[in-house]
C-alpha cells in the first residue's frame, strides 16, 4: 500500500416548494425552464412515480421528506457508479474506440474569469462518524478530514434515478449569488435526452452517514451540447439548484468553493470525489493532486486513479487546504489509461452555465 494513501492534506427565479410536489413521469422530456438557451438547458427536478406517491402534505418540506425516506443508507450504498448508466457506458465505449482527442489542442476561449469561495454564514452543526482509510491500493489517498472541514462539507455524494436505476456521482457546492448551486458532471444530471429524478446531494458523506442531511435539487441544468449528445465530454458540465433545508440555503449553511474558467492549462489542482467502482467502495472522500495537461478536443487530464462514482467531484486550483477554485472535475477515462482522469476544459461553456444559474435561489 502506498504511503501516500494515508497522507492528509496540510433567479433568475425563486422556486416555491409547491411547484415541485407533483412529479411528471420519469423519463419524460423536460419542461425547459426560463433561462434555457442554445447553450444551456434546465428542467424542474422531478420525482420518480414511486417516490411521488409517498409525498404527504403540501408544506415546504413534503418533497424533502419523501426523498429522505427513499434514500436510505442501504439504498445509497447499493446505488451503482455512474459508469454503469447505459448512456455513459455507450459514450465511453465509443470514446475508447476513437481515442483521437489529441489532434485538436485545447486552449482558452476568451478572457479568464473567476468567483471567489465563500465561508458559511454560520458554524454548521453536524453529527457524523470517522472512516476507515485502509484497503485501497492505488495512488489515490484519503485526506481523512474531520467532519465539518470546509473541503469535506462542500464536497459530497450525488444520488439520482435515471432510466429506472439508482446511481451515484460526486459534486461540489459552488459560491453563487443565489447561494444554491452544486456543480457536477452533466452525465450525473441527464442521459439519453432526459433529466434524472430523485436527485439529492449529501455533503460530507461518510460511511453511510449524512452529517448535514440530504439536500434535494429543485432544478437541474446541463449544457445543451451534452444534453443532446452524450458523447460530447468536452461539454459534460452541469449544475443543480438545491432547495432549502430548515430554511437554510446550502451555501449559506456550509459555504461554497470558488470557480474559474479560461485559465491556462497546467494548473496544479486537488481532485476530490467518492469513487465507488473497484478497488474503492464509495464510502469515504478520496483525493488526488497534481498538474493538469492538455487532453485535446476541449479536455484536460491529470494523474488520478479514482474510478466510477467520483464523476463530478471537483478539481480545485489555488487550493489553500480549505478553499479553492473549481477548474475541472472527474469526468471520464480511457480503459487502457486508468492512471489518467479527464475533465472538460473549463472555458466558455462553464462561464455560460455559471452565469445562467448564479442568480437562481432556493
Amino acid at each position: 500500500m502506498s504511503s501516500r494513501l494515508l497522507r492528509g492534506l496540510a433567479a433568475v427565479a425563486v422556486m416555491t416548494a409547491a411547484t415541485f410536489t407533483a412529479a411528471s413521469t420519469a423519463g419524460a422530456a423536460p419542461a425547459t425552464l426560463a433561462g434555457s438557451t442554445s447553450s444551456v438547458i434546465g428542467s424542474a427536478a422531478q420525482l420518480s412515480p414511486d417516490v411521488a406517491r409517498t409525498v404527504k402534505g403540501t408544506d415546504a418540506d413534503a418533497r424533502q421528506r419523501a426523498l429522505t425516506a427513499y434514500w436510505t443508507s442501504d439504498r445509497m450504498k447499493a446505488a451503482k457508479p455512474d459508469t454503469e448508466i447505459p448512456s455513459v457506458k455507450a459514450a465511453l465505449a465509443k470514446r475508447d474506440r476513437a481515442q483521437d482527442q489529441s489532434t485538436n489542442a485545447t486552449q482558452p476561449q476568451g478572457p479568464s474569469g473567476s468567483v471567489a469561495p465563500v465561508a458559511p454564514a454560520v458554524t454548521p452543526k453536524a453529527s457524523g462518524s470517522t472512516g476507515d482509510s485502509s484497503g485501497v491500493g492505488t495512488q489515490a489517498y484519503y485526506p481523512n478530514y474531520p467532519v465539518g472541514h470546509p473541503t469535506a462539507r462542500t464536497a459530497g455524494k450525488v444520488f439520482f434515478t435515471l432510466n429506472g436505476g439508482n446511481y451515484v456521482c460526486s459534486g461540489t457546492i459552488v459560491n453563487t449569488e443565489g447561494r444554491s448551486s452544486v456543480w457536477t458532471a452533466a452525465h450525473c444530471l441527464t442521459g439519453g435526452g432526459v433529466f434524472a429524478s430523485n436527485w439529492v446531494f449529501v455533503p460530507n458523506y461518510n460511511n453511510g452517514a449524512a452529517p448535514y442531511g440530504q439536500w434535494s435539487a429543485i432544478q437541474l441544468w446541463s449544457t445543451t451540447a451534452f444534453y443532446y449528445n452524450n458523447n460530447d465530454f468536452a461539454n459534460d458540465v452541469g449544475s443543480a439548484v438545491i432547495g432549502r433545508v430548515n430554511g437554510w440555503r446550502i451555501c449559506d449553511y456550509l459555504g461554497g468553493q470558488g470557480i474559474g474558467w479560461n485559465f491556462a492549462i497546467g494548473q496544479y489542482v486537488y481532485a476530490f470525489g467518492y469513487p465507488q467502482a473497484s478497488p474503492f467502495n464509495g464510502q469515504l472522500l478520496t483525493a488526488e493532486n497534481g498538474p493538469t495537461y492538455n487532453g485535446g478536443g476541449g479536455t484536460i487530464y491529470m494523474v488520478n486513479y479514482m474510478t466510477g462514482g467520483s464523476s463530478g467531484g471537483g478539481w480545485l486550483m489555488q487550493f489553500d487546504g480549505n478553499w479553492g477554485y473549481l477548474n475541472g472535475h472527474n469526468d471520464f477515462k480511457y480503459t487502457n489509461l486508468p492512471q489518467y482522469m479527464y475533465s472538460p476544459y473549463y472555458g466558455n461553456q462553464v462561464a455560460n452555465l455559471y452565469n445562467t444559474v448564479r442568480n437562481i435561489s432556493a
